[in-house]
């Protein structure tokens, strides 16, 4: 597990007891891990060349091809951001990301949350003067006709907290063992604490974790799903065992609509927890590398103004390898 600097632990301490979760502060600090902050700090007025850059044109070397769909070389990625490794700050306890090199994303396929996004990526690690901006092909040859027209923004990256508020027995610890302030209870204090730790103008996350708005949702068990060719079954993805399922249904028998909906979805909860230490192994594998969010400054809105969060393996980061890149949206 990565560990916090002693500048970003005093912050999150700091945090703690502002929102009086002293109860739960060893949980926090389990569940807490370095990452940067994207922060948006002006619009790009291409003056630079290579510089990290949300939205706009890329600047790319001069032998690549634009990412196209290979069903249809006539249909262009969008591009979303380069990145650019040699202007980032250390990530101090987790120093896992290249010292040098650009990474260009583009998206080829982006729909309703119920999908893996699909991207394209080029890496570069040479000279940056090499590289030309490339003017964006017409917006109708484009792959997805919403990531279009995004504004160009210059991009600084704060180092930060990120807390893993994803795992539901953080969660369930945290709701068991703080009591009501005010009126909120621990998990809305928590929530209230995580934003605390965002930076001003922050427009997304370099590491740390994926923590959709929906507590239901494990984005790392959606990619794996994905991956192993049962991505429908997200939607069974509810219960940690059967004994657990079945007292769920127990639990709202008298509603028969709704137990038979969750009987429907038996089979599917049988070959999740029959292979959840399987599925468990694939998600060890998995890490957030980056989260976009919907924001102005980029004109840029995904779903209902939902974030994209870009998965890559534990293996291929240390390799430099961006080829296999997963990504999720969330919906709502």
């Amino acid at each position: 597990m990565p560990e916090l600097s002693p500048t970003l632990l005093k912050s999150l301490d700091k945090a703690i007891a502002s929102h009086s979760l002293e109860s739960v502060g060893d949980a926090i600090r389990a569940n807490a891990a370095p990452c940067l902050s994207i922060v948006a700090t002006e619009t790009d007025d291409f003056s630079t060349t290579g510089n990290t850059r949300f939205g706009g044109e890329p600047d790319l070397p001069k032998d690549a091809s634009w990412p196209t769909d290979p069903d249809d070389n006539a249909r262009f990625a969008n591009f979303v951001a380069q990145i650019n490794f040699a202007e980032l700050p250390n990530v101090d306890g987790d120093d896992v990301l290249p010292k040098t090199g650009v990474l260009y994303i583009f998206v080829r396929f982006m729909e309703a949350a119920a999908s893996p996004a699909i991207l394209d990526t080029i890496f570069y690690d040479g000279d940056t003067s090499q590289l030309e901006r490339r003017s964006n092909p017409p917006i109708e040859s484009l792959c997805n006709e919403y990531l279009v027209d995004l504004i160009p923004q210059r991009i600084s990256a704060v180092p930060s907290v990120s807390i893993a508020s994803y795992r539901k027995q953080f969660r369930s610890h945290v709701e068991q063992n703080t009591a009501e302030v005010d009126d909120d209870d621990g998990e809305m204090r928590l929530m209230d604490l995580e934003s605390d730790l965002c930076a001003d103008g922050q427009i997304g996350q370099l590491l740390g974790f994926a923590n959709p708005g929906d507590d239901q949702e494990n984005l790392y068990r959606q990619v794996v799903l994905a991956l192993l060719g049962k991505r429908p079954l997200v939607y069974n993805d509810y219960w940690d065992s059967m004994e657990e399922y079945e007292a769920y249904i127990e639990e709202w028998r008298d509603d028969k609509s709704l137990v038979a909906m969750y009987r429907d979805m038996h089979d599917g909860v049988v070959w999740l927890t029959s292979n959840r230490e399987m599925i468990q192994s694939h998600v060890d594998e998995w890490r957030l590398l980056l989260r976009v969010d919907s924001n102005f400054e980029m004109n840029l809105n995904i779903n209902d103004a939902d974030p994209m969060y870009v998965f890559i393996r534990n293996e291929d980061l240390a390799n430099r390898d961006f080829s296999n890149l997963a990504c999720e949206v969330t919906q709502g």
